[in-house]
């Protein structure tokens, strides 16, 4: 680490302990009851040696929290969730140790809510330091200041790439000072960060001596491998056992296969980095978030529609008498198996009848829809129409089988005739009982079907979540959700 840098990382620890002290003083402050005893609040109290001791102990606990999670260290190539991410992380952990303070006549200041206030103080201050920060290191890096001298060793074409997507994203504060080619026949002659052309392509053999050289010559910040992992195993250990003698950061950015629809995050087993990639939404506080959006809504919509539901159930068993649900098994997450319920709307045995109606299928691709389904009993088409057969499914929300959006559950019968492999993506998700095409169209073809799953999948959010199930309702009440 450079002087320049290790100034600035100081300084931003002191500013951290300094926004942690100024939040806790805030928050004991805002939580105190000013009347207790002669104190008159928590801005009275003495200072004693020990109130400072204790006080410093917490701070160096603090610092320590922040280091733990990583929080000084670079995040160039880090999106900003991350740090908030490890942000939130080491605050939780920070406050964890005052909750034994919070009980009956330990710490009289620490009540519950200084538990809430305190949190939330210093994670957004130091949120909002962070994000100053960096507004203000991509200003001085778009300026020529603070950049990080790098050299890339990578395969032909993807090192070129690299070089190039390093070079036009001024605000990351990298400068390219050259590019190794290991590749020993054909491909692109190395290039400098000037853009100069180093004769040909280089043989692995030669790699490592280069780069040596580079390394005694200049100074350098940080070497990008872009190497595929399959057969470069014998150069990538020697590098980077180079790199870590002298202190240098080493980036390998992994060539495994281009990613159309897929996400990568790597996390580590023991000393060893894992590249996890994922089609749908990762596991993080927003699908926590998500499931509790899920138990409230199915709570409260089943305690609110309960005597509608009642009056359904009546309806079904005076209209066509047997059982009041139909369960059917559906396909979900994972392609996991669960019981998914709704209100009878057909005759009791149509799932034995559907065999014999198969060439009167009316729906493209691999689903069975008749649109004048003679199986449907009188009360079934109104309740089909409102989409109130699916009421019951709420239960299946509450049960974690479904949420209360997403890609609608498909029988198994219809999921066996999928013959598109893409159209499995639809299961890297929970299902849902409403989604983009409920509200979107009445009738979609099955491929326009799938498409607006993949859209959802690829662009969940928690307020698309949101805008779905506030236009649910009126899709409805028209008959546009009706399917």
């Amino acid at each position: 680490m450079s002087p320049r840098r290790k100034a600035l990382v100081t300084l931003i620890k002191l500013t951290d302990l300094v926004i942690v002290m100024a939040c806790l003083v805030g928050a004991l402050a805002l939580t105190a009851e000013k009347g207790d005893g002669a104190t008159g609040g928590v801005l009275d109290t003495q200072i004693t040696i020990l109130t400072m001791l204790c006080v410093g102990v917490y701070l160096v606990l603090w610092h320590f929290a922040l280091r733990m999670r990583g929080l000084y260290n670079s995040y160039r190539l880090s999106p900003a969730s991350r740090e908030i991410r490890d942000l939130a992380t080491a605050v939780a952990i920070a406050t964890l140790p005052l909750v034994p303070l919070s009980l009956p006549h330990r710490f009289e200041y620490v009540r519950p809510a200084f538990l809430v206030v305190f949190p939330l103080l210093v994670f957004g201050g130091l949120g909002v330091e962070r994000r100053a920060l960096r507004a203000v290191a991509r200003q001085v890096r778009n300026l020529g200041r603070n950049l990080r001298d790098v050299i890339i060793v990578g395969d032909g074409g993807p090192a070129l790439e690299g070089a190039a997507r390093l070079a036009q994203r001024d605000g990351l504060g990298y400068r390219v000072i050259e590019v190794l080619n290991v590749r020993s026949k054909g491909g692109s002659p190395t290039v400098s960060g000037n853009g100069a052309a180093h004769g040909a392509p280089r043989a692995p053999d030669d790699t490592l001596g280069q780069l040596a050289a580079l390394l005694e010559s200049r100074p350098i910040d940080e070497v990008f491998l872009g190497l595929p992992l399959d057969g470069s195993e014998p150069l990538i250990r020697p590098i980077i056992a180079l790199c870590e003698e002298q202190g240098i950061t080493v980036r390998v950015v992994a060539h495994l296969a281009a990613l159309d629809w897929g996400k990568a995050s790597i996390d580590t087993l023991g000393e060893q980095p894992v590249i996890t990639i994922s089609s749908g939404p990762p596991d993080s506080l927003r699908l926590v978030a998500k499931r509790l959006i899920d138990l409230a809504g199915a709570t409260g919509g089943l305690l609110l529609l309960a005597p509608v539901m009642a009056a359904i159930a009546i309806a079904v068993k005076l209209d066509s008498g047997g059982p009041i649900l139909f369960v059917q098994e559906r396909v979900g997450l994972n392609r996991r198996r669960f019981p998914a319920y709704k209100f009878r709307t057909m005759v009791v045995d149509a799932e034995r009848l559907q065999a014999d109606l198969e060439h009167l299928n009316e729906a493209e691709g691999p689903v069975f829809k008749i649109e004048e389904d003679p199986r449907c009993t009188r009360l079934g088409r109104w309740l089909r129409r409102l989409s109130l057969d699916e009421l019951p499914q709420l239960v299946n929300v509450l049960m974690g089988d479904m949420s209360l959006v997403g890609p609608r559950p498909l029988p198994v019968r219809d999921v066996d005739r999928i013959d598109t492999r893409w159209h499995r993506r639809r299961f890297s998700v929970k299902p849902g009982i409403t989604c983009l095409w409920q509200i979107n169209s009445r009738e979609p073809k099955f491929e326009e079907w799938i498409r607006s799953d993949m859209e959802y999948i690829d662009n969940w959010s928690l307020t698309l979540d949101l805008k779905i199930l506030a236009k649910t309702i009126p899709a409805v009440i028209s008959g546009q959700g009706a399917h």
